[in-house]
């Protein structure tokens, strides 16, 4: 069984690990919640476990991948707090059935406190306005295989190189 992921963000540096963590993660709109009262954002999201991928894994012959050589995922909870304020931008939050593919997640410091910026594919983004920077991830449940893993463009589209 995969060691469950669970981490704490409180700087600059401790996010870039969180992103590189949550690169890929795939976000039901549905999972996406601000809690005003609580002051809180929190998503559950199929996370991709990087930190168990194989460089090298290749099908074999026949185009089957061997059982052991499978990628993992896993429904990893993710929270941010001190949150005074969320925009979207490229997606309805009310459209429930949109699940978005997680990128990156940017961090920068404002006169009145941190801007934390999901930015998904599609030109998607979440906004987060913050006293401080706090964010915890946790996966929530037990692995289970994929054969397929995230891949991306060397180049951007639309490149001659």
């Amino acid at each position: 069984m995969a060691t469950r992921l669970k981490l704490r963000a409180e700087d600059e540096e401790d996010v870039h690990v969180v992103s590189a963590c949550l690169q890929d993660a795939l976000a039901p709109v549905a999972d996406m919640k601000f809690l005003k009262e609580d002051r809180r954002f929190v998503l559950v999201a199929n996370r991709f476990c990087w930190e168990d991928a194989a460089e090298d894994l290749a099908p074999m012959d026949d185009g089957e991948i061997e059982e052991e050589n499978l990628y993992q995922r896993v429904h990893c909870g993710i929270r941010f707090e001190q949150v005074t304020g969320v925009k979207v931008r490229g997606f309805d939050p009310r459209d429930n059935g949109v699940i978005l593919e997680l990128l990156t997640i940017a961090v920068e410091t404002v006169a009145v406190g941190v801007e934390i910026r999901l930015i998904f594919a599609g030109d998607a983004e979440v906004l987060l306005m913050t006293e401080r920077l706090l964010c915890m991830i946790e996966d929530l449940d037990d692995h289970w295989p994929t054969a397929f893993r995230p891949g991306h463009p060397t180049a951007p589209p639309g490149s001659t190189r």
